[in-house]
């Protein structure tokens, strides 16, 4: 029995041609249907039918590319076409891409029962041949399977060499010209939507946006493109070099992005790097591709971001703010989870929205979570939290994001996920008022910290607390807070170039006087005595 799918966006279209084929030639198996192309690509690799019927107007991916993903690879699959009479035009872009024959909307009984009658008589012959895919073409996928792993392990090595370039050539890509650059193209996971998103098979979506691209490039550029991961396609272009080459190279970037975005309702941010001289200087130019990309935290994605209108080389800015997290902080120790998901994402967005750079975004993320983790182990909540993720492979996947929504997403996650641990509570975790006072102080020293704030956080009577912090730590709570501060000066004069008063105003002395006072007070050096003892100088 022939097994059938169809594909169409409408899905009474959908259910009356299930009904007719049924009711015309009950030899034919319809054994599923799809909505569009990213749908119909899943099916046939579950079902592996004989014949596809497909619409060619159809949301994220059309019929055009569906068939031409689908002849790379199910070559044995018939494929139908099945459109209305005002895309003739494509129907015959659908022939040449190998699609067997077409029915024109809307379809009349006899015609659909002498097309099945074709379609019968054709996947018995295929039975009958048991023909493979001609060898010739299967060589040259292999081979471009080849070149693409061989250039990913290049790259990730950070060695290219000028032979990985010359065997290009065994996949008809020849690149001769002096001067090369990369490109990095990213999904906008938001122009997807999460959910289907999470079902899809991210390849595919990968797969789609690297056969557009090396489609651009064999037209118009030097290039050759290939699939690095489930989130990233990288395109390596050669070009003579000057302002006049990097500046076609960014309109092909953008002609790449609207082209994408036109056709498939996808949208994608593309890293553009510096053209560079030589092969070898391609893992330089992916990492720059891979900087510009990160700006899409700052800026947004469906954009083409160049190395040098970005970065530029440029060491990162001074940070002239310090970034507070308490409302994330107030929700988690009170296992608050849902608050603790809005206040996530809210604090990211901020962060995204007002920090100078990409790595100040990451770093303040990752600081935060190396804090919760070691709150986390102390509580003995790590594995109801993280399962069997390791905080390594966290704070990877927090550097690799370069897309504001997905970081918060992440974030909103997470500690959403660790408030309600908190929630749920522990035998080892005690809520101690007088370690969870010191823990916010070394990690809030910054802040103005009063005895009357450090009591509302832990919900006690301001005179309570003091007396049970000066009995339980044999010291008052203002001098604790004094000395956790004095240690974080003592650090930054000792490691950083930062003016006196700057270190004050870090480490929490509003008044740079006060804080050379009590400086000597505890040390019996002034802050720049001390600078030059440490160092050395005396």
């Amino acid at each position: 029995m022939p097994n059938i799918v169809i594909v169409d966006d409408e899905s009474i279209f959908r259910r009356g041609l299930r009904s007719m084929i049924a009711s015309l030639d009950p030899e034919w198996n319809v054994v599923g249907d799809a909505r569009d192309g990213y749908e119909a690509l899943d099916l046939l690799q579950q079902l592996r039918p004989d014949v596809m019927l497909t619409d060619i107007r159809m949301p994220r991916m059309d019929g055009i590319q569906l068939q031409k993903i689908a002849r790379e690879r199910f070559p044995e699959l018939i494929s139908v076409v099945v459109s209305g009479y005002e895309d003739f035009t494509y129907v015959k872009e659908s022939m040449r891409h190998g699609a067997k024959d077409y029915v024109m909307k809307p379809i009349e009984r006899e015609e659909l029962g002498k097309l099945l009658e074709r379609l019968k008589e054709e996947v018995r012959k295929n039975a009958a041949r048991h023909v493979p895919p001609p060898e010739t073409k299967e060589d040259q996928r292999k081979a471009r399977t080849r070149a693409s792993e061989r250039l990913a392990a290049a790259l990730m090595r950070g060695v290219v060499g000028a032979d990985d370039i010359a065997r290009l050539e065994e996949v008809g890509v020849r690149l001769a010209a002096p001067r090369f650059a990369c490109m990095v193209i990213k999904l906008d996971k938001q122009s997807v939507g999460t959910e289907r998103y999470r079902k899809a098979d991210p390849s595919l979506f990968q797969l789609y946006i690297q056969q557009f691209v090396q489609e651009v490039l064999d037209r118009r550029s030097s290039g050759f493109s290939f699939v690095l991961s489930d989130s990233e396609v990288v395109a390596i272009l050669n070009a003579e070099g000057g302002d006049e080459s990097m500046r076609r190279l960014l309109d092909l970037a953008e002609s790449i992005r609207l082209q994408i975005k036109s056709l498939s309702n996808l949208t994608v941010t593309i890293g553009v790097s510096r053209l560079s001289p030589g092969p070898e200087s391609l893992p330089k130019s992916y990492r720059e591709a891979e900087i510009a990309l990160l700006h899409r935290l700052l800026v947004g994605g469906d954009k083409v971001l160049a190395y040098e209108q970005t970065m530029d080389g440029r060491p990162e800015a001074a940070e002239t703010r310090e970034w507070s997290w308490e409302a994330l902080e107030r929700a988690i120790s009170a296992g608050r989870s849902g608050e603790a998901e809005q206040r996530a994402s809210e604090a990211v967005a901020e962060l995204c929205r007002e920090a100078p750079t990409p790595q100040t975004v990451h770093r303040h993320i990752c600081k935060l979570l190396i804090q919760y983790y070691e709150l986390a182990v102390e509580w003995g909540v790590t594995k109801a939290w993280l399962g069997e993720k390791d905080i390594r492979e966290l704070l990877f996947d927090v550097c690799s994001t370069s897309a504001s929504d997905e970081l918060a997403e992440l974030c909103r996650a997470l500690f959403g996920r660790l408030a309600a641990c908190v929630a749920a509570g522990s035998p080892e975790r005690t809520q101690d008022p007088i370690a969870k006072a010191i823990r916010y102080m070394e990690t809030h020293y910054e802040r103005p910290i009063t005895l009357k704030t450090m009591s509302d956080i832990l919900f006690l009577n301001p005179a309570y607390f003091s007396t049970l912090f000066k009995q339980r730590t044999g010291v008052t709570f203002v001098d604790k807070l004094t000395d956790i501060r004095i240690e974080a000066a003592k650090k930054r004069l000792a490691t950083t170039s930062e003016m006196v008063a700057e270190v004050a105003e870090r480490t929490g002395f509003r008044n740079v006087r006060h804080f050379n006072r009590v400086f000597k007070s505890e040390t019996g050096l002034s802050p720049s005595e001390y600078r030059e003892r440490v160092r050395g100088g005396g």
